[in-house]
């Protein structure tokens, strides 16, 4: 499934939730690479809900852990590009206890995206989901 977002700053949450223990220890095994510490947040034209019923997402329950929470996510492998010659494997995720809006995904890589596509906010690119 392909979908065109525009580039959005986010809340700053992103590089704390990549840079806890668990959760780079999860990121790191389903991209098979170390996650850079921030994600991409990009703005799609559809509510993740219907993004969901055309394309099954993959799901991290939520743990409690010492008497934390770490909310889980729902997410799919895929890619991320600005154009042709700038594509990259990501990992594209909506939060269970996102803040962000329904139309929020965010996008983690193993490198610093808005950098490594030369995008910023307003920005548009597009992403591939790989359903499953």
């Amino acid at each position: 499934m392909r979908l065109r977002g525009e580039v959005t700053r986010g809340i700053g949450v992103g590089r704390q939730f990549v840079g806890r223990h668990i959760y780079y220890v999860i990121l790191t095994e389903i991209l098979g690479e170390e996650p850079y510490l921030g994600t991409l947040n990009v703005r799609v034209e559809v509510p993740v809900e219907e993004i969901e019923r055309r394309c099954a997402p993959q799901h991290v329950k939520t743990v409690i852990s010492n008497g934390s929470i770490f909310g889980g996510f729902r997410y799919w492998l895929g890619k991320v590009a600005k154009n042709p010659d700038r594509v990259v494997d990501a990992l594209i995720v909506k939060p269970d206890l996102s803040k962000h809006g329904s139309n929020i995904i965010e996008v983690i890589s193993s490198k610093y995206l808005r950098e490594y596509l030369g995008v910023g906010d307003g920005d548009y690119v597009e992403v591939e989901l790989k359903c499953l």
